[in-house]
């Protein structure tokens, strides 16, 4: 092989390092991230709004949505749903997103009414969905988690009997086996 050729193999072999590095410094990295947030919203955005994304913001709905997909996430790496007295538990390495602070994730877990309330949660899985897989349970519409009277970690039962009274400011909501946000 000419030294031509050598050299540009060399020069190749050296470009693909520093993508391969520059990436890995871009994914794996504090900076990298801090880079990725500029990039998906823009750099105004992210000098007005600092830490925007870093923080989250509980709504009822989009609360159920997260709980759903983590509960889901746990369904298909374990083939059933939790156990329903300690399902917070099971799913709750499922709800941390990578744009969330440490800690942030974990309001997810927590009613937006009750917010503030240390040691109250507000949600509640059904019963009905313990340790079953999903085709095991024939009605779609069956509830799978939904705003409780009982505000303890891991709540769990029957949807009917725990439903908060008086209702939740905008009334009690759940979500079903199929994703379906619900007004209780």
């Amino acid at each position: 092989m000419g030294k031509g050729k050598r050299l540009l193999r060399n020069v190749g072999c050296g470009c693909l390092s520093v993508v391969v590095i520059g990436g890995g410094l871009l994914i794996f990295t504090p900076v990298g991230r801090a880079f990725q947030t500029l990039w998906k919203r823009g750099f105004f955005e992210s000098y007005v709004n600092p830490d925007d994304d870093l923080k989250y913001k509980a709504t009822e709905t989009d609360n159920l949505k997260a709980l759903y997909t983590a509960m889901m996430l746990y369904h298909e790496s374990e083939g059933q749903f939790p156990v329903s007295s300690g399902w917070m538990d099971a799913i709750k390495p499922r709800i941390q997103t990578s744009d969330l602070a440490k800690g942030e994730a974990e309001k997810k877990l927590i009613s937006p009414s009750l917010a503030g309330k240390t040691g109250q949660f507000g949600y509640a899985m059904n019963d009905l969905a313990s340790g079953k897989y999903k085709g095991d349970l024939k009605d779609p519409n069956t509830i799978l988690i939904f705003d409780s009277g009982d505000t303890t970690r891991n709540a769990h039962g029957d949807p009917k009997k725990l439903t908060p009274t008086p209702p939740r400011p905008g009334g009690n909501m759940g979500i079903s086996i199929d994703g379906t946000v619900v007004k209780l």
